[in-house]
């Protein structure tokens, strides 16, 4: 657990910003350290810091005196709900220290699923954990609840959960003028949701004094009881001074159908995309990218190294509502995706296709473009049986060499019919005399998403001598694994 440190944090600072531009600052001469640093070289800011930073490391490494002061105020608020099973808590200690980490993401999602709380001695541990895996925060903020809340903020190292929105609050106009952000944003949900405008020009009371993370933060939430009341509050973002601002309000603007910026890039994607004969797309990308384009969030030059034209057009096609395209080609969107796209520019417009599908979550769209080459994060639009369908079928066709980023979209457990594709396709690989390392991905993935109720069969491929066999006993130790993990959290 890493304790507030002034002195380290200031050096730290110093060494961030460069010493040309900050000096580290001057430590009161009584103390140990204070003695220490008197005696340091001035003549190179630089060497000073070093020195000064060396000092404090070995400070302290030989030790020092918990700080004088008040003790921290007790949590009082109480989490009504049962803490986990012993068996599950000595669990959780074993997934902490490194041990089963790939497993961590299910522990948490059955102990939610459960209705229980982090056991009080493993939150130290997962708040560590969740620190670097920001997948994990938001199931490990809900399951640490108002004890974790209070231990993040003892430990700068723990912040991170005092931005996630928590609870319900009694008084949330109270919160909202005193609390932290995650307090502020939870409050904010429940105004919001309550009465929309009435948030929004709360909101808008304080916006200037927002720092730029916070208000990206709070257009994100403008999402819930989204109005058309909005869009002038959205607008006036667009010309915000910090970029992810300015992103957060076009996106939030392209999700309300009636605005000027709907209509400005329902404009730009008709001119890039229209019937050319039959069967085919002409594909007319942007000429320039002007100011009303920098300001709608498009990016003069491109960041991926594309052409700037074919960014351009991936990033008008992105922004375009999915009906336009209806509308243009007066067709299905999966008789639209069928077209023929001129090679030059099929992937721009088949990427922003996908990236509109899955920022609209149309499923009509990502069911037309699954397994045309678009990217597989489509998948996650589609309902989790239709998904896992969706790449059982690709599995049965094309076998498991490139099916290791589908899986990984997949929801886990996996349906006992992608389980068996799966298998299946192990199956096979085996009898083809395929090493078994080529699939060593695939198994890592299918040891997390194979349902453990397959144990059985993983145990019949098991049978005999050699490589294969031995690699699926592994597999099946892993099922048993997480199936004993399953019945210390929820019993049976």
């Amino acid at each position: 657990m890493r304790v507030a440190d002034p002195v380290w944090d200031d050096l730290v600072s110093a060494a961030l910003v460069g010493t040309g531009r900050r000096r580290a600052a001057e430590w009161p001469a009584e103390g140990a350290l204070g003695e220490l640093a008197a005696r340091v070289d001035r003549t190179d800011e630089a060497v000073r810091l070093l020195d000064l930073a060396a000092i404090v490391m070995v400070h302290r490494r030989a030790g020092r005196r918990a700080p004088a002061g008040a003790p921290p105020q007790p949590c009082t608020e109480v989490d009504p709900r049962p803490s986990v099973p012993e068996p599950a808590r000595a669990r959780l200690r074993i997934l902490l220290e490194g041990d089963g980490m790939d497993f961590l993401p299910e522990w948490l999602a059955l102990a939610r699923t459960a209705g229980l709380r982090a056991p009080e001695s493993e939150l130290p541990g997962l708040l560590t954990a969740a620190r670097s895996r920001t997948d994990l925060r938001a199931v490990v903020a809900e399951l640490a609840g108002p004890r974790g809340r209070w231990l993040a903020g003892l430990n700068p190292e723990w912040a991170w959960l005092t931005r996630i929105a928590a609870g319900d609050p009694d008084d949330p106009i109270d919160l909202w003028r005193h609390g932290r952000f995650g307090e502020r944003l939870a409050a904010f949900a429940v105004l919001r949701a309550a009465d929309p405008d009435a948030a929004r020009e709360l909101l808008a009371r304080t916006w200037r004094a927002e720092p730029a993370e916070d208000r990206a933060v709070f257009v994100e939430a403008l999402a819930a009881g989204a109005t058309a009341g909005d869009e002038a509050f959205l607008e006036a973002a667009l010309d915000d001074r910090a970029k992810v601002v300015r992103v957060a309000a076009a996106r939030r603007l392209g999700a309300l159908p009636e605005s000027a910026f709907v209509a400005r890039m329902s404009a730009r994607g008709r001119a890039c995309l229209r019937p050319d004969g039959a069967g085919r797309v002409l594909v007319v990308p942007p000429g320039e990218c002007d100011e009303a384009m920098v300001r709608d969030g498009i990016d003069r030059s491109s960041p991926t190294g594309r052409e700037d034209h074919s960014w351009w057009l991936g990033e008008v096609v992105a922004a375009t509502p999915l009906s336009v395209w209806r509308e243009v080609f007066g067709a299905s969107p999966e008789e639209i995706a069928a077209r023929a796209l001129p090679r030059r520019f099929a992937e721009d417009v088949r990427e922003g296709w996908a990236r509109a599908a899955v920022l609209q979550r149309d499923v009509d769209w990502a069911r037309a473009l699954a397994g045309r080459g678009a990217p597989t994060r489509l998948l996650t639009v589609l309902p989790p049986a239709e998904c896992a369908d969706h790449v059982a079928r690709h599995i049965a066709a094309h076998g498991l060499s490139e099916a290791l980023q589908l899986l990984t979209n997949c929801p886990t457990p996996w349906p006992l019919s992608l389980g068996d594709a799966v298998l299946d396709a192990f199956a096979t690989a085996a009898e083809s005399g395929a090493y078994p390392w080529s699939f060593s991905g695939a198994r890592d993935v299918a040891g997390r998403g194979l349902d453990p109720a397959l144990v059985d069969r993983v145990d019949a491929l098991a049978e005999g001598d050699g490589e294969w066999p031995k690699a699926f006993r592994a597999l099946a130790a892993t099922l048993r694994y997480r199936a004993t993990m399953r019945a210390e959290l929820l019993g049976g």
